[in-house]
């Protein structure tokens, strides 16, 4: 893990060796609305997410969010069980694990918790992943030929072959630059499992399903064969 400053009751967890502080106000959207550089991020998460120039560098802010009906009174509140147990460590620790392994995840530039009493919000920072679009985008546009989804299965397959079981395996938590090369990104509640079970096809399954509701709304370029291609690559 890296360095772990203390800021009033804030706890800032960044690389260590970094050429700069990250401070409280780096993790909050509304510091970055009017600088050079930001953009909203429709993709991945629940929304809170800023596209932001941090020190000459590309990146992504993100704020967690709740969802479903406990997510309308909590909106980013979690209840405090302790810094290794919330949110961005947790994540920050699965990114570490899977860029140790050579998968290709962003790296997490800064995380924050901010405690207040009982319960905490946070955020987390992540490098930009030039050049890229959603899986969901990339379908929208062109077909991808079938070597493509054998290959992404296949990274599917290594992912949880080191024990990852992505908690949010969609269309939109895949990225595909435009070398064709796969990224995975959004590992909040991600977990480390001690072995592959039948938890694993569960991830697939979402990612199946995330197509298929696609495709029925908009048309994409996708097909029962592309999916056998994904799953030929993934039992290879």
């Amino acid at each position: 893990m890296g360095s772990e400053p203390n800021s009033s009751n804030c706890r800032i967890l960044q690389q260590p060796g970094a050429e700069f502080d990250l401070l409280p106000r780096h993790f909050e959207l509304d510091h970055w609305l009017d600088q050079p550089g930001t953009e909203p991020v429709e993709s991945g998460g629940r929304g809170g997410s800023l596209r932001i120039l941090l020190h000459g560098r590309m990146a992504l802010l993100r704020r967690y969010y709740r969802g479903g009906m406990v997510g309308r009174l909590l909106t980013d509140q979690y209840l405090w069980l302790g810094r290794d147990m919330s949110r961005p460590w947790r994540e920050w620790r699965i990114l570490e694990r899977a860029r140790e392994a050579g998968l290709p995840v962003p790296e997490a530039l800064g995380a924050c918790v901010c405690r207040h009493g009982l319960i905490y919000t946070a955020a987390i920072i992540t490098a930009w992943i030039e050049h890229s679009q959603t899986f969901a985008a990339r379908l929208s546009a062109a077909p991808l030929d079938r070597s493509d989804w054998y290959r992404l299965g296949v990274l599917l397959k290594k992912m949880q072959a080191q024990g990852i079981r992505h908690a949010d395996l969609n269309a939109t938590n895949i990225l595909i630059d435009r070398e064709d090369n796969f990224h995975l990104i959004d590992f909040d509640k991600a977990r480390i499992m001690n072995r592959l079970d039948d938890w694993q096809w569960r991830p697939l399954f979402r990612l199946q399903r995330s197509l298929e509701k696609i495709d029925r709304g908009e048309r994409i370029h996708y097909d029962g064969e592309d999916w056998q291609a994904l799953m030929d690559g993934y039992e290879s």
